[in-house]
């Protein structure tokens, strides 16, 4: 039951996840491991809520996937409050 329930929290999350991304063409997020390597994922979320933060296209444009992740996590720990637990590499 429990295997169940988190299979059932993941499907919510990624739905959301998916909703919140839809209007970034670069960005398609269809699991939980792929999906968010190129770093395009967690910006394009961060930028969906607070898009002052930062300008999109500089991002897409400029930054190699650890560049991009890496920015995602600063951005994310500077003015959201959430701790950098992954590291980009």
């Amino acid at each position: 039951m429990a295997g169940l329930q988190q299979t059932n929290s993941e499907k919510i999350l990624l739905s959301w996840v998916r909703q919140s991304t839809r209007n970034y063409p670069q960005v398609n997020v269809i699991n939980f491991t792929s999906s968010w390597s190129d770093g395009l994922a967690f910006n394009a979320l961060l930028h969906s809520y607070r898009p002052d933060l930062f300008d999109w296209n500089a991002v897409v444009s400029q930054h190699s996937p650890v560049q991009r992740l890496d920015h995602a996590f600063n951005i994310a720990k500077q003015h959201l409050g959430i701790e950098k637990l992954l590291d980009p590499e």
